[in-house]
This record gives C-alpha cells, structure tokens and sequence, in this order.
C-alpha cells in the first residue's frame, strides 16, 4: 500500500485520552480523516504487563494499517514508554509513527525549568522512559524530575467525574508534587483535567501544552513527506470514525460529539487473540 495525502490519520489510545490529540488535529488539519481506535475492553494499560502492551498495541496498529492510514499516532503514554521501538521496527517502512512523548521532550519548553514533574501511570514510570528521554535531550542541563504514579485518574476520567469529587483526588497526588515548576501530564487522560490541576497551583507551575506540541509535529512531518491534505474533500465534511474494542460510556460519546459533531461513526472491533 502506497499512503496518499487523501489517506486517514490513525489515532489509538487505551481508551477517551486520545480523543483530545486529534481534536487538535481536527483543529489545525480540518481536512484530514481520522479513524480513531480506544481499547475500552483493556483499559486502563496502565496496570498492565510490558508484554500485555506490546501485544495489543501491535494488534491495533495492524488494525489501523489495514485501514490504509498513511499515518499512526500513538496517543497514549504507556503505550509509546513500553512498545514504541516494537512498532516502530514493524511498521516504519510502511507508513509514518507519530507519538506523544517525543515531541514534547524534543521541545525547547523544557529548557527553562529546573524541577519537572511527572504524573503518569505505574506501567509508565516503571519503564523509566520520560528521565531517559529527557536526559538524552538535556544532559547539559541539571534538571531534577519527580515522576508520581496516579493509578486513579485514568479510569474515572475514562468514565466521566464529578468536579468535586476529582478535586479531592487530584489533591492527594498533587501534594506531593508541590515544589516543582513544570509538570508534564505524561497520560492523555489527565489532559482532560487540566484546568483542575491548573486550579490547584494556582497558575504558578507551568503545564506543558501537550496537544499543541504533538499536532505542530505531526503537521510539519506530514508536510515534508508531501503527504499533508490541503483541500477539503469533495463535500467539505472529512470522515471521522471511531472504533472500541467494547461498548463506549456516555462520556466518551458526549465528547466525541462535542469535538466531531453528530455526524461521527462509532463501529465496535473485537479482537480474536486466540
């Protein structure tokens, strides 16, 4: 299969957390298909083995492969820190790997911090992935990185949360996290709480702008692989479809169709392992 700037973006995530990279690319590429897979059946990953990841994330990036994308985008943390290099040696011939660490650690906003923190999942900062990463990029700089586990958060975003109630959650992690200037919200989910972390620093520590960071990354490799589409289809209403791997909670359909609109496709797409 030859990909062409008509071909569909494909995005996967464990589950809704991805949902907010490709708003953002339906943002700043209006003209793009998008054809979205969620691992609800298997999520959160982040409670997951190494192995149980590199399966079921090659699993879905076949999927979206034989969906003839001409682009993945893997939009979930614990996915890009355990199987990122296994996906990339099995499809980087074959269309382009795009993820959601890489980028922002490559970005120049991390030169000026001195104490970044990390939240992320336990699957993600067992695998060490972000202080080595960063130390690859800034080894000339002494940064100090805390890097907090928040098994938590992913399932109740997942699932839709009460302001109230994630305030009191959101506390307890955050406590220990206070003398840092940075953070880096290193699981898509937590981007949907942004604001509410936002709250309880009171504006005073930097929250990477994740989102922006990756889509800017994406469109300009797009661009310079002549695969970017800079016309609108022929009924100036790109397709977007979204796949999971079970049933889907309102909240996810509430935000697909706050993002997309009513005119979505939501198809369900089990996978036989055995």
């Amino acid at each position: 299969m030859i990909p062409s700037s008509s071909s569909p973006i494909g995005i996967f995530d464990s589950g809704i957390g991805g949902l907010l990279i490709a708003k953002e690319i339906k943002i700043h590429m209006p003209n793009e298909c998008i054809i979205y897979f969620g691992d609800t059946a298997n999520m959160p990953y982040g409670d997951k083995s190494k192995e149980f990841i590199k399966k079921y994330s090659i699993k879905i990036a076949s999927f979206l492969y034989k969906k003839k994308c001409k682009a993945i985008v893997i939009a979930c943390n614990t996915i890009v820190s355990n199987a990122l290099e296994i996906i990339k040696k099995e499809f980087c011939k074959k269309l382009l790997i795009f993820n959601v660490i890489e980028p922002v650690i490559k970005n120049n906003t991390l030169i000026s911090s001195k104490k970044i923190g990390i939240m992320a999942t336990p699957a993600t900062i067992r695998s060490n992935f972000f202080p080595k990463k960063i130390k690859k990029y800034f080894h000339h700089l002494d940064l100090d990185i805390v890097q907090m586990e928040t098994p938590l958060l992913a399932s109740i975003i997942e699932n839709g949360f009460e302001k109230k109630k994630i305030h009191s959650i959101i506390e307890y992690y955050l406590n220990h996290l206070k003398s840092i200037d940075t953070l880096l919200l290193a699981c898509t989910h937590y981007l949907f709480i942004k604001n509410e972390i936002n709250n309880f620093y009171h504006g005073k520590v930097r929250i990477i702008d994740v989102q922006k960071i990756v889509v800017q990354d994406i469109q300009k490799k797009l661009y310079e692989n002549n695969l970017f589409h800079p016309n609108p289809t022929w009924n100036n209403n790109p397709i977007s479809i979204f796949y999971t791997s079970s049933s889907v909670s309102s909240f996810f359909k509430k935000q697909v169709q706050i993002f997309f609109g009513k005119k979505v496709f939501f198809k369900t797409h089990i996978f036989n392992f055995f």
